[in-house]
């Protein structure tokens, strides 16, 4: 049996800028470096509101030099859209939805990259690194096996027949596996449901190479350098486990004390059919050392897990400072 497991991601969606300077549109609207993104770099990348908060995350596909790619959460298309069409015309660059046509996929496991290579032309072999082809597009996305967003070009002669063995190779998985291997990379995806909340540094963005501090202004830049460079990030995202398969109510970190410290912004259930979340908790509880819960009763503890990075890092793709 295929030890590669292929989850549809139809929580998704991709939104295409063709035409004119698509790059130099988005360089001074969202947190990404666009001078870094090549035919084989990708990059992942914010739109802020202009107080700072984090409106969407997305990952940045180059397609070729007039041609990128957004792949985002669906809930956030329409804010995402609106906001970049009011600058089409200065860019001469032309905006538009193409989710449909895409079959998006998440791929994880040992053999994703022999399986990848095989069917859609090549694996990228570093995080972040993208292969594009008629067939459509890989991306590399870190994760604790090879792990790769695929999005499979419904329009491409042999479509089908890619599809058909993807889904003969593969062992099938729900969404919510996807989810998980986001969680335990400390990756946050930025929905509808947590827009213009959070910094990106609450959110460790910062550490992931989402946050370029050198490429100069865009939407709430200000801010976010302000926050940055004047230590002013009170709250930080971390791991955590919880004994329980049942989701909290209130979806909030309490202390000891039972006072709200943070906020659980994603879960995902584990092999064992527990909890693991994604929380923003206050660094001056976190400084205490604990113990954290789920609920104000103290009935569900939270165990924090340690994330493959240090949360109060800067830095660039390639390990940088950004």
């Amino acid at each position: 049996m295929s030890d590669v497991f292929c989850a549809p991601l139809d929580d998704l969606a991709v939104l295409e800028l063709k035409g004119g300077q698509p790059d130099k549109l988005l360089q001074g609207q969202i947190t990404a470096d666009l001078r870094l993104l090549t035919p084989d770099q990708a990059l992942p990348g914010l739109l802020c509101s202009l107080k700072g908060r984090v409106i969407s995350s997305f990952e940045i596909l180059y397609f070729a030099e007039d041609h990128l790619a957004l792949v985002l959460p669906a809930d956030n298309l329409d804010a995402v859209t609106q906001h970049l069409k009011k600058y089409e015309p200065f860019f001469r660059t032309h905006i538009e939805e193409t989710t449909q046509n895409y079959e998006l996929l998440g791929l994880s496991g040992k053999e994703t990259p022999a399986l990848l290579a095989s069917l859609m032309g090549a694996w990228p072999k570093t995080d972040y690194h993208q292969f594009i082809s008629e067939a459509g597009a890989v991306l590399h996305l870190p994760g604790p096996l090879a792990r790769g967003l695929v999005l499979l070009n419904r329009q491409a002669a042999d479509y089908q027949g890619i599809a058909d063995k993807l889904k003969q190779l593969t062992q099938p998985a729900p969404p919510e596996c996807w989810k998980l291997l986001d969680i335990q990379v400390g990756r946050a995806q930025v929905d509808a449901s947590l827009a213009d909340q959070y910094l990106p540094q609450m959110l460790n963005f910062q550490a992931l190479g989402a946050v370029s501090f050198k490429k100069g202004c865009y939407i709430g830049q200000e801010i976010v350098a302000r926050a940055q460079f004047r230590g002013q990030v009170k709250k930080r995202l971390y791991r955590a486990h919880l004994v329980t398969s049942e989701q909290p109510e209130e979806a909030k970190v309490y202390d000891a004390e039972g006072k709200a410290q943070g906020e659980i912004i994603q879960t995902a259930p584990d092999r064992r059919g527990e909890l693991e979340a994604l929380v923003v908790i206050n660094q001056k509880a976190i400084d205490t050392g604990g113990p954290f819960f789920a609920d104000a009763n103290q009935s569900q503890k939270m165990t924090l897990l340690n994330l493959p990075y240090n949360p109060q890092d800067r830095v660039a793709l390639h390990g940088a400072e950004a």
